[in-house]
């Protein structure tokens, strides 16, 4: 499975438990990790977008 994958999954879970949570602390603590996990997947992919378009360069 691919870095990308992992933290979509990651960040999918958490939100899923963000809207299972019953207590408020939990939920809001769920959805940061979600955030977190949503930007690091963004961070990569930019990553892996710049480090392919370095690489097509003469």
């Amino acid at each position: 499975m691919s870095e990308a994958a992992v933290f979509r999954q990651k960040a999918e879970m958490f939100e899923q438990r963000a809207q299972s949570a019953t207590d408020p602390i939990s939920r809001q603590h769920y959805r940061e990790m979600a955030a977190h996990y949503r930007k690091l997947l963004v961070e990569h992919l930019d990553e892996r977008s710049y480090e392919l378009t370095d690489w097509q360069r003469p």
